[in-house]
């Protein structure tokens, strides 16, 4: 027996997209077990997948998967017929699928290390309230580069899934996230301000209306985020369930226009911050790696000796021969102090640290493009005064695993193909620069403000 997942649905502006699989539930399948109407699901969307030459989007909601559909459709995409769609694999739309803790393991396994998708919708899936599978679920998130998450209409979830979930969840990449309709109460009130006030937060978009987190729960999150949040931009605590001891009507009217009033001018705040925080940090990368990048910083052999301060650089590049290295830059003759000052200026609204990954970043060889050469030297150790190199040293390197600049690539469907003349209107080629810049800015933590600046003296 089979069955179509094709049906009459109203058409959406990517159906005539060739990398697009898209299904809805067919009516039959419902006169048949929920198992047996799971692999039937399974079934017809890995022959969909399987007969596209390139897919990128899977818009697989209420196509009755199920866990054991969820399962075997995973299986799929990890296994060597289906790695070519796994790694084009950007948009992955599972709602209303009856996916539970079975299934929302498998969806773990699947985004765990995966840095080529964007969005994943679970949204209308009852999940799982047991805290191992969603520590296992946070983990994987962590792990990727996953930008969207959405979990609304989830009434199953409650506090539980708040309480286990959101003090695990430290994924770097993340920007939005969708709480709405997930039956949470004022209960994880603390829960929500302890995320959004750390440093794991890098969110521009939180959504948490049609819950119950009560208007005073709504207004300590609102002075948090005014208080400590520097990245998002735009926040949603409509519709929350009305305590009988928040005032007249008036009184609800008159607070949630202040609630309103704030949350405008912290997203106004955030969002011109970040512009500047990333416009000089792209600035600061080209000037770091014409003045510290440079032949001079490296010695014979091919190292990358730990040189003690400027001047023990300086000494060695006057003491090799010139047509091997070029004579060191008279910055480096500064005192230190200058130097930093210089370097503050140019990317004045980046913080110290800010500042200091983005120069060892540029002055790292291995972060160039890698282009035909197999093998790059080894990192440079002397890219900073020595008191900037102590304060970088102090923190722990969390970037050793992860890939460079230079050697990482989008799907392939990113690629442009246009002609020359073609290439400034190419959406393809916009999206790929943009989301390199963005992979760079968050390795280097220069994707948010960070408020210690705001302890430097501006009189200098």
């Amino acid at each position: 027996m089979h069955f179509r997942l094709s049906s009459q649905k109203i058409r959406h502006h990517y159906d005539d997209d060739p990398a697009t699989v898209r299904s809805v539930n067919h009516q039959r399948l419902k006169s048949v077990s929920a198992r047996l109407a799971s692999t039937i699901a399974a079934r017809n969307i890995i022959s969909a997948i399987q007969r596209r030459e390139i897919v990128h989007r899977l818009d697989i909601g209420n196509s009755s998967m199920g866990d054991e559909g969820c399962v075997q459709l995973f299986n799929f995409l990890d296994s060597p017929a289906g790695r070519r769609c796994k790694n084009s694999l950007t948009e992955l739309y599972l709602t209303r699928n009856g996916i539970g803790a079975k299934g929302l393991l498998a969806v773990s396994k699947f985004i765990k290390g995966n840095d080529i998708l964007r969005e994943l919708c679970l949204s209308g899936n009852p999940l799982s309230t047991n805290a191992d599978v969603i520590a296992q679920f946070a983990t994987a998130l962590n792990s990727s580069r996953l930008c969207t998450l959405q979990l609304i209409h989830n009434g199953t979830l409650s506090d539980t899934f708040i309480r286990a979930f959101l003090p695990t969840l430290n994924a770097r990449y993340l920007r939005q996230l969708g709480l709405s309709a997930t039956n949470i109460t004022r209960v994880v009130v603390p829960t929500i301000i302890e995320y959004v006030t750390s440093s794991r937060c890098r969110l521009d978009r939180l959504q948490c209306n049609a819950n119950s987190l009560t208007l005073p729960g709504a207004r300590e999150i609102i002075s948090a985020i005014e208080r400590e949040n520097y990245s998002l931009f735009k926040v949603n605590l409509d519709d929350l369930h009305i305590d009988e001891y928040d005032g007249d009507g008036e009184e609800r009217t008159l607070a949630w226009q202040e609630g309103w009033r704030i949350l405008n001018d912290i997203a106004q705040r955030n969002l011109t911050k970040k512009i500047w925080v990333k416009k000089q940090a792209v600035a600061l990368l080209l000037y770091s790696r014409a003045l510290f990048l440079r032949s001079s910083m490296r010695d014979l052999h091919g190292g990358a000796p730990d040189f003690v301060s400027i001047s023990a650089l300086n000494r060695l590049s006057v003491n090799v021969k010139s047509n091997i290295i070029s004579t060191p830059s008279m910055f480096f003759q500064l005192p230190e102090e200058i130097q930093q000052e210089i370097i503050a200026l140019l990317a004045p609204d980046l913080s110290h640290r800010q500042r200091i990954r983005v120069v060892a970043f540029a002055a790292d060889l291995r972060t160039l493009p890698q282009l035909h050469e197999p093998r790059l030297e080894p990192a440079n150790t002397a890219h900073l005064p020595a008191s900037m190199r102590t304060s970088l040293s102090r923190q722990a390197d969390t970037t050793a695993k992860v890939l460079h600049e230079g050697s990482w690539r989008p799907p392939a469907w990113w690629e442009c193909a246009c002609l020359e003349g073609e290439r400034k209107n190419c959406r393809t080629l916009h999206r790929w620069v943009r989301e390199r810049r963005d992979v760079w800015l968050t390795r280097v933590g220069c994707d948010v403000w960070e408020p210690e600046f705001a302890t430097r003296d501006t009189g200098l």
